[in-house]
């Protein structure tokens, strides 16, 4: 319930670095310019040589720094800076990142709000038009970004890692360290949405975010890897039995025509792609253990969680994305995945 006097809780603000030494400066500034005082900032530093811990040692004292002797990955990171903050709220802030005065306050009044267990910022992406901050996104059935589709700019499927705060009590920690990076963020949103919580924008709360910093570093395997087993963890994990027998044809369609192209395009892709599905067959026992306990914790029936997503498979509004799409909303419709497109 809200509060009719205002709420200052001490925040712990959680940001991970890998050979981010360019990106730290404007970020940490930015958040030591917030008007809000009551916070505590801790930095995660993934075995980064680029000097980045010696510059955080010698330019911000407050900070308090965990130092990894290698890149443990943004999900494990997270849950070892929330598990060390002594914060009744944990901000997570993605280090190519520089925050608005108001960033703070936006989200707390937010995460105030009934039934609201996570809230995320809005977040201004570098070269991203200004057209798609006009509605905000959602998911389809397969976890891929469908741009413009809540009229609601408080209405998201899932707060975004760039800026997302939750309070420790209520969460812990919040991501499962197996996924490493991508899509982690996708996961704890669903999670907390099939426990009956909501998931929330706060639109006064404002991040420009340069995107894709620490991660374009890396081969086109390893990222390929993590964002198709991660989307497909995400649906092996968290749809009821029913739901993913009726999204298996569109897994089995999509992981077709990725290796399809992948052939083409990038050989090193297609490996990665080739990993990230047999992956879970080789994990299948740790994958059973843990879709048992997230089903065990449901409180929501999927039709609810699908109501929030799109049927869509193709974002945009070309020719080839408007017959495709129409052909996804008959499908769904036609198995009860959706009553619309």
């Amino acid at each position: 319930m809200s509060r009719s006097d205002p709420w200052e809780p001490r925040v712990s603000v959680v940001i991970v670095n890998f050979q981010g030494l360019s990106l730290l400066k404007p970020c940490l500034e930015s958040v030591f310019r917030q008007p809000y005082r009551n916070i505590e900032v801790l930095v995660v530093d993934n075995g980064s040589t680029d000097g980045s811990v010696e510059w955080v040692t010698a330019h911000y004292q407050r900070v308090v720094l965990i130092c990894n002797r290698e890149n443990a990955g943004f999900a494990r990171a997270n849950n070892q800076g929330t598990a060390a903050a002594t914060g009744d709220v944990i901000i997570l802030l993605n280090n190519d990142t520089a925050v608005s005065d108001g960033w703070i306050p936006g989200l707390l009044n937010m995460l105030e709000q009934p039934g609201v267990m996570v809230v995320t910022s809005k977040v201004v992406t570098e070269g991203v038009p200004d057209r798609f901050y006009e509605m905000n996104g959602t998911i389809n059935y397969l976890g891929y970004n469908i741009m413009r589709h809540f009229r609601d700019l408080s209405q998201v499927f899932f707060a975004g890692g760039a800026s997302l705060a939750f309070r420790k009590i209520d969460i812990g920690v919040p991501f499962l360290p197996e996924y490493f990076l991508y899509h982690e963020d996708v996961f704890l949103s669903w999670r907390m949405r099939l426990a009956g919580f909501d998931v929330r924008m706060a639109q006064d709360s404002v991040v420009h975010h340069v995107g894709s910093a620490s991660t374009g570093r890396q081969s086109s395997s390893f990222v390929t890897f993590y964002q198709e087993r991660n989307r497909l963890l995400n649906a092996l994990l968290l749809y009821d039995t029913l739901t993913l027998a009726k999204i298996t044809p569109l897994i089995v369609l999509d992981f077709a025509a990725k290796c399809a192209a992948s052939l083409l395009l990038s050989r090193k892709s297609f490996t990665g792609i080739l990993r990230a599905y047999l992956w879970p067959i080789v994990h299948v026992r740790w994958l059973c253990s843990q879709r048992k306990a997230l089903q065990g914790s449901r409180k929501v029936s999927d039709s609810q969680i699908l109501s929030l997503m799109s049927s869509k498979l193709i974002d945009g509004d070309s020719s080839a994305a408007r017959v495709t799409n129409r052909v996804a909303a008959c499908y769904a419709r036609a198995t009860g995945l959706s009553s619309h497109g």
